[in-house]
């Protein structure tokens, strides 16, 4: 693909580029290609994380889309485009030397994503890696539990690249655990499900921290951390009876197709999780906060 229009966030040539790819090679590679872009500019930036996580919602969702993906993968490209942060220099694809003696946690603990990267080439290819690399991301939930949502994330587009790539891939977990950091959290014997959390989206309006609530609870079950995340969001949520009920009651209109920037994708990412949890009313609540909550496509986030 030519990616020159993503590199220079040249918006108005975006469009045709990806069309012109698509053309020749088909819808699918068309997502790879714009996925693989996001990989590589991956930043742990907000619109830039978000950019990636689009690209994986764009793609679970892609039946319901129908012909409206292609729609949708332009959309992508011009979020991980704008959301790019400056190249000094291409992004290396290779893995560290291996270093047996690196650790994952230690690595967090000391933000030293040098070691972490060393941890990730020694051990990606083990049987017990998911386990491990899924736990240290749910030691804390700062950020509103993106650690483990990036890792998920990082996990599901691990093949995109090839046998290369799969590294480049999962490092974006790695590098989102280590730039920002809290003290892990004890997990009080609390619970919460899924009907719950999504009750407390709807009568919070769809808002940020509600939709992550979800997301993050989705994450988890995919993970092998439902017991220790729900835990944690038990600590968060409120008793949706003590809020309004009347927001989001309406269905959400139409395909997610519109800048994602707007609101970091929260309206396509719920269509994603809707799908998984058999929940589909937070898509109304997510289309709730896109009309009428604030735009943050003008927040640099970095």
């Amino acid at each position: 693909m030519n990616y020159q229009p993503l590199i220079e966030r040249d918006l108005p040539a975006i469009p045709r580029a990806v069309r012109e790819f698509r053309d020749a090679h088909g819808s699918d590679e068309a997502w790879k290609a714009i996925a693989r872009f996001a990989v590589l500019a991956y930043a742990p930036a907000q619109h830039a994380k978000h950019a990636l996580l689009c690209c994986l919602a764009a793609w679970e969702i892609r039946q319901e889309l129908g012909e409206r993906f292609d729609d949708a993968l332009v959309e992508c490209a011009i979020y991980a485009a704008t959301s790019r942060q400056p190249w000094s220099e291409p992004p290396i694809l290779d893995p560290p030397p291996v270093d047996r003696t690196a650790d994952l946690r230690e690595a967090v603990r000391h933000g030293d994503r040098p070691q972490a990267e060393r941890w990730l080439a020694s051990h990606y290819e083990d049987d017990d890696f998911p386990r491990h690399y899924f736990a240290v991301a749910a030691d804390d939930f700062e950020d509103l539990g993106h650690k483990l949502i990036v890792a998920n994330a990082a996990w599901k587009l691990a093949d995109l690249l090839g046998e290369k790539g799969r590294y480049a891939a999962l490092r974006v977990g790695v590098w989102e655990m280590v730039a920002y950091r809290a003290e892990p959290y004890r997990e009080r014997g609390g619970a919460v499900s899924a009907e719950m959390l999504a009750d407390n989206m709807v009568a919070s309006r769809g808002d940020l921290e509600s939709a992550h609530a979800v997301f993050l609870f989705d994450a988890a079950r995919e993970t092998g951390q439902e017991k220790r995340v729900s835990d944690y969001l038990a600590t968060l949520t409120r008793p949706a009876a003590t809020l309004s009920r009347s927001a989001g009651e309406g269905r959400g209109e139409g395909v997610p197709i519109y800048r994602y920037a707007r609101d970091c994708g929260e309206y396509l990412k719920s269509h994603a999780a809707a799908k998984r949890l058999g929940i589909d009313r937070i898509i109304a609540a997510a289309w709730e906060n896109l009309e009428h909550g604030p735009s943050l496509e003008a927040f640099s986030f970095a």
